[in-house]
């Protein structure tokens, strides 16, 4: 059974006041009187489940777990690569991994809602943490295609100095290669990052890596 909030309760019971008619007998009240300065003050602004003493049946309610985006996916680590213990500042990354001899190389995937801006922005956006100047429409279209998730995504590579976010200083010499699917649900973005050597030599693992991420369906019974 359906509970009724104490806000629908005033609103049905004022829309009830509304529509009943006074009493022809009733008569004008001509007093009225000061109230204390020792009464306590109404809140009209608190809320009504706060006025009802009803705060225990809204929180539960109101309290949604964020749901773990890593569940719809599935992949496999390629050999060598590590999954960072360091947490993302910026909360974004659905799997953070690390390669190299020194953990320089990093590959992560990430997941958004809807078109993420489209495209081009994106490009452009590593375009530019690679220092390298915008692509126009025209170039963008150009781009090679890699089949994911049953059909083509836009690929990249790009050589330059690499600026990540927050980063103080540009690291040189490096490498991008990046694999982007977008759908009008959500668009998933997969980047590594790298001295270009390194990156080079773990191109292949990357597009293994790319190749096993699929949805995580559920297993039927």
């Amino acid at each position: 059974m359906t509970s009724f909030q104490p806000s629908c309760l005033l609103l049905a019971c004022s829309l009830f006041m509304v529509s009943c008619k006074p009493p022809q007998d009733v008569e004008a009240i001509m007093e009225s009187r000061e109230i204390s300065s020792y009464a306590p003050k109404p809140h009209a602004d608190i809320p009504s489940a706060t006025r009802f003493y009803d705060d225990a049946k809204e929180q539960p309610q109101q309290q949604q777990q964020r749901p773990n985006f890593r569940e719809l996916l599935t992949w496999t680590v390629p050999e060598g690569w590590s999954e960072s213990t360091t947490p993302d500042p910026m909360g974004m990354r659905l799997l953070d991994l690390r390669f190299g001899p020194s953990q320089e190389g990093e590959c992560y995937i990430s997941l958004m809602p809807g078109p993420a801006g489209g495209l081009e922005a994106n490009v452009n956006r590593w375009r530019t943490q690679m220092g390298q100047p915008a692509y126009t429409s025209e170039e963008i279209s150009k781009l090679p295609k890699k089949p994911f998730f049953n059909r083509d995504a836009t690929f990249v590579a790009f050589d330059g100095d690499f600026k990540g976010f927050g980063a103080e200083a540009a690291k040189t010499g490096y490498r991008m290669l990046g694999l982007i699917h977008s759908a009008d649900q959500a668009t998933i973005f997969v980047k590594l990052t790298g001295p270009k050597a390194l990156v080079e030599q773990n191109a292949a693992a990357f597009d293994a890596f790319c190749q096993s991420i699929k949805p995580n369906l559920p297993k039927q019974e």
